[in-house]
């Protein structure tokens, strides 16, 4: 996929999201007026309307966008690998996806009680614009530094792992559902905020501190390969063409 044309399909499904998180609220009311639902009913019509309508636009949205991902990377010469990372950014974002802006009931049926900032989702946000910008190899574009794109890929990969870890309690419940009951998801809801952290002195890095420090590396790296670009193509002398001779 073209790079404009990968900026233009990921802006139009980015706005769409957002739209359908915004107004969600009202499509809820909406339809629960439409149906007349009657008091003691309609908390139980907009959880179910709130957590299946909003898991189908969820779910619509992220494989739509990791598609045009994989697309944009495939034509760009970068390995698949970036689809995977987009893959665990938008699971670990799960909580503000599923419950921000929905019914009450629906993040407290899903064990989403609170959400923090989505640090992944600003990660996979981070890589959509940086597809948007970068010319790849499919347009001639300059090689990035070095340095930089090995920052950038360490980062993004410490992210999709922390990503993994946070997802835990998701795949354990998956797994319920499915019949595998080896752990109660329970019991593993506040395994990796509340267990998995590094102690110095009287300071705690956290899962969240941690991704907050790779969110820092891996926008400026992305940043710098951007700009050193552009910086290259402005000092390319423009190529002169001698008049044929009639």
């Amino acid at each position: 996929m073209l790079r404009r044309r990968f900026a233009t399909y990921a802006s139009i499904l980015t706005v769409a999201m957002i739209a359908f998180i915004l107004g969600f609220p009202f499509l809820l009311f909406a339809l629960a007026r439409a149906i007349y639902c009657a008091p003691d009913t309609c908390g139980a019509v907009g959880l179910v309307l709130g957590l299946y309508g909003r898991m189908l636009g969820v779910l619509v949205y992220g494989t739509a966008m990791l598609t045009v991902i994989s697309a944009r990377c495939r034509r760009a010469g970068l390995s698949s690998w970036w689809v995977v990372a987009s893959l665990f950014w938008l699971l670990a974002a799960r909580d503000v996806l599923m419950a921000g802006l929905n019914f009450w009931a629906v993040g407290f049926s899903l064990g989403i009680l609170s959400f923090q900032w989505p640090i992944t989702l600003i990660f996979f946000f981070a890589f959509v614009a940086f597809l948007s910008f970068w010319k790849g190899s499919d347009e001639n574009g300059s090689e990035p530094p070095r340095r930089s794109w090995t920052m950038a890929q360490v980062s993004a990969a410490l992210s999709a792992i922390i990503g993994v870890v946070m997802c835990i309690p998701l795949f354990v419940t998956l797994a319920w559902i499915g019949g595998l009951r080896l752990i109660s998801p329970l019991s593993v809801v506040v395994f990796p905020q509340h267990y998995l952290y590094v102690q110095i002195g009287t300071h705690f890095i956290t899962l969240t501190s941690a991704l907050w420090l790779l969110l820092l590396v891996f926008a400026g790296a992305l940043i710098h390969i951007v700009v050193s670009q552009r910086r290259a193509n402005v000092d390319v002398p423009p190529t002169r063409f001698s008049r044929p001779v009639l």
